[in-house]
């Protein structure tokens, strides 16, 4: 009797070990796919996009007191791509163009970046559709110091551990870093990095790796005033305060740090964000109110997708400490399930 029972506990353990093995197994080929929720197909949409900059310096890093931004008025015609902004323009700006946007679901077609004089648009040749006019403001930023956080990491049933780490230079650079781990096999790594400049974080490159190489990425290419991919082939206009699908993660508690006063229910944060494989669109979050993850209060802010197969977006920002996230959720809107982080206490 006992040599049974101790054959039968033998037979499970062996068939345990065999289940976790094939799980990591399956990890390994497929794990840094299926936590990417950025996978939809890449098509091109028309905006017009107007980036609104505000004449003052963001404060690079947090210590000064926020301070708010100041609604830009004027409105001029670019000459040149915009340089990547050291201190902020001697006066008020707004630049209009005809952005070709890529995103999931549009019709293909690309149209040039245009600018605008006045009230009229002086258009890029471009489809019979009117392009979709959004306002999109260079805010003020109070940027966190460096830091590493800890979170929880989870999508569907699978549950692993991940690192957020900011670390801003001296000379004016940054290296935000994202990786998960499941099993104790890294899964999720993201890494963006670039300049800190009068619109906050501003950056040169975002790649998704994979065993320690990129495998996309997203060059924001601040000279020539575009957005290039290491895969398609289409560029995107460079607007200021332009993020990628890391780097908003910091860019958005910075402008809420700057001037929170400002942002009561129902206001919204509007950011540009790009992603490593093609895609960029205009991501509107929207100030829900005061919330809670756990017992730690919260300033809850939601992004709800445009269109279909795009990413819905929940954050809950720790006003106790820099509005830096407590908790993300992002959520494929064409089917599966979401990827969550929530910060693990100290």
């Amino acid at each position: 009797m006992s040599g049974a029972w101790h054959s039968r506990w033998a037979v499970g353990g062996a068939i345990g070990v065999a289940v976790l093995a094939l799980h990591v197994v399956v990890l390994l080929a497929f794990g840094a796919a299926w936590l990417d929720l950025d996978r939809s197909p890449v098509a091109v949409t028309r905006l017009e996009v107007r980036s609104i900059v505000a004449p003052r310096a963001a404060t690079p890093i947090a210590s000064d007191p926020p301070a708010a931004a100041v609604a830009a008025v004027a409105t001029v015609a670019p000459t040149t791509p915009p340089r990547p902004a050291q201190s902020a323009p001697p006066a008020a700006l707004a630049v209009s163009a005809v952005a070709a946007v890529a995103a999931p679901g549009a019709d293909a077609g690309l149209a040039a970046a245009a600018g605008a004089s006045g009230a009229a648009s002086a258009q890029a040749p471009m489809a019979d559709a009117a392009p979709l006019l959004i306002d999109v403001p260079v805010y003020a930023t109070l940027l966190p110091p460096a830091g590493r956080w800890r979170y929880r990491l989870q999508r569907g049933l699978v549950v692993g551990e991940a690192d957020l780490e900011w670390a801003p230079s001296h000379e004016g650079g940054y290296a935000l870093h994202l990786q998960g781990r499941v099993a104790g096999v890294n899964l999720l790594d993201w890494a963006s990095q670039g300049l800190i400049d009068a619109a906050g974080i501003a950056p040169e490159r975002f790649a998704l790796r994979r065993r320690g190489r990129d495998s996309q990425a997203a060059n924001f290419q601040r000279g020539a005033g575009k957005i290039t991919f290491s895969g398609p082939t289409h560029e995107l206009p460079l607007l200021p305060g332009a993020q990628d699908r890391l780097s908003w993660m910091l860019q958005l508690p910075a402008i809420i740090a700057a001037a929170p006063e400002r942002f009561g229910a129902g206001t919204s944060v509007v950011l540009f964000v790009a992603s490593a494989r093609g895609g960029g669109d205009v991501w509107t979050f929207v100030v829900q109110g005061p919330a809670a993850v756990g017992e730690t209060p919260a300033l809850r802010l939601v992004r709800e997708p445009r269109r279909l197969y795009d990413t819905r977006a929940e954050i809950w920002l720790d006003p106790a400490h820099h509005f830096l996230p407590l908790r993300i959720v992002q959520t494929p809107t064409g089917g599966g399930a979401g990827l969550e982080l929530v910060r693990e206490a100290r």
